[in-house]
């Protein structure tokens, strides 16, 4: 990785499309409910926020803003791992700095009712340890997929859209299992409201979900369903191409 303006620029990318995910993402309180509304209200909210976020950065750093996405990036082969350590450095001090400036735009009184705290989100207790990794390791799954096919040079054609599409993906995981884990489907967005407010004894547990998916979905995508072409001297010549 060379040190130039160009990879401050990505860098700082990544920095600012964290922060602006923490403070959009949970600004309005309604994260840690867990009534239907207030479920819908979250869900659209990290939807949109996401489709912001892509919008503004996505030029610029390609708006990963997630640690996940960006290891998957880096086991493409898109990005080296020097800078997918700076990445998710990035990323972390972007959520750390969004969500300290976000406990001081917020009235105390929302603070105060946000249980256990703003942008956290418990698991349920009924839930075993081993369904609370296997619910965020599918949700997240299904994020990295989205990546994924963003990536594919076969999706080349359709990326008038690609915000959209992303930010109803993120709607749709966030819907289904908000009430269950949180569906942060996001390392950081896990791991900094923690810091501030405590440690709960789930947080490895989403965390290794997480992690999980970000590592395993990339070489089943790699091995399922990238096409292996031949060449052309190696196929018979009385087979007919395909």
């Amino acid at each position: 990785m060379i040190l130039n303006f160009y990879t401050f620029m990505r860098g700082f990318g990544e920095f600012g499309a964290m922060l602006l995910y923490m403070v959009l993402g949970c600004m309005s309180g309604k994260a840690t409910s867990q009534d239907a509304g207030s479920l819908l209200i979250s869900s659209l909210q990290y939807g949109l926020t996401g489709m912001t976020v892509m919008h503004i950065f996505g030029f610029i750093s390609g708006a990963h803003a997630n640690p996940c996405v960006s290891i998957a990036c880096w086991i493409f082969g898109y990005i080296p791992m020097d800078m997918m350590m700076l990445y998710i450095s990035c990323q972390l001090t972007g959520a750390l700095t969004g969500y300290f400036l976000l406990l001081q735009m917020l009235p105390q009184e929302v603070i105060d009712s946000s249980k256990p705290a703003v942008c956290v989100v418990e698991p349920l207790a009924s839930l075993s340890n081993l369904q609370i990794v296997g619910i965020e390791c599918f949700l997240t799954s299904v994020l990295v997929m989205g990546w994924c096919a963003l990536w594919d040079v076969r999706s080349g054609r359709f990326l008038d859209s690609v915000t959209l599409r992303m930010g109803f993906l993120i709607t749709a995981c966030s819907f289904a299992g908000g009430t269950l884990t949180g569906a942060s489907m996001n390392p950081a967005k896990t791991l900094v409201p923690t810091i501030f407010n405590g440690n709960p004894e789930t947080v490895l547990l989403q965390l290794g979900g997480q992690i999980l998916a970000s590592v395993v979905v990339p070489h089943i995508w790699q091995f399922a369903c990238t096409p292996r072409y031949r060449l052309l001297e190696s196929v018979p010549l009385n087979q007919p191409c395909l």
